[in-house]
């Protein structure tokens, strides 16, 4: 009867789960309600996967608190960020609508690019400190450089989005987002890494893992 008990005391896995799925459904809804007022869905979505990464899976600090600590420290930029992505988009949409086929095969091509890099942006935000041009830039080179991810975490994304609208019940928002999230953490924080310099001796470097032992790709 002792693995019985073990089953289901704190410390097993059916209660770590059930706690990793609460974690999460509540992080979802402070990312639901940062995201009513539009301009601040960037920093939002910034602090979705910088608390899903160092809360919920890496087990450190309260993770309500690391989102909103998160959102105080990236709302500028991420408003910046996404009040220029909707520009940009919009520009992109307004120019291929009006300037003929070719011109729409352009702003096609630039969409699906910028589409691409976009996939990055708020992930690197959450990681480093750095100037918006420099944001954008290393989303770029990141996108390129690590196509599998992008290709991965841009069709999901797309797949995911899709579903909630059109397929999965309303409920499904309240978990959904941050459930994939939890997923694109695993490819996305290879690529991270390939940017981060070794941890010093001693360093409390969580973005590493729970043990402070890292790999990067090669």
């Amino acid at each position: 009867m002792k693995w019985w008990k073990n089953l289901f005391s704190y410390e097993g896995k059916p209660m770590q789960f059930l706690q990793k799925m609460g974690e999460l459904i509540l992080t979802d809804m402070a990312f639901l309600l940062c995201c009513i007022p539009v301009v601040t869905a960037g920093a939002a979505a910034t602090s979705l996967y910088y608390t899903v990464i160092k809360s919920i899976r890496r087990e450190r600090g309260n993770f309500l608190q690391e989102y909103f600590r998160s959102m105080k420290r990236t709302l500028a930029k991420g408003c910046i960020l996404t009040v220029m992505l909707i520009a940009w988009f919009f520009g992109l949409y307004y120019w291929g609508s009006r300037g003929g086929r070719h011109a729409a095969s352009v702003c096609l091509g630039l969409g699906l690019v910028s589409l691409c890099a976009a996939v990055y942006l708020f992930p690197v935000l959450s990681r480093f400190e750095m100037k918006i041009s420099g944001i954008i830039k290393l989303s770029f080179v990141m996108c390129i450089r690590f196509w599998p991810v992008t290709l991965f975490v841009a069709a999901g994304t797309a797949a995911v989005g899709w579903l909630l609208v059109y397929i999965l019940p309303m409920p499904c928002f309240f978990f959904v987002p941050a459930l994939w999230c939890f997923l694109t953490t695993f490819p996305m924080e290879r690529a991270l890494l390939a940017y981060m310099p070794e941890p010093e001796p001693g360093e409390d470097a969580w973005y590493y893992g729970k043990s402070g032992d890292f790999e990067k790709d090669q």
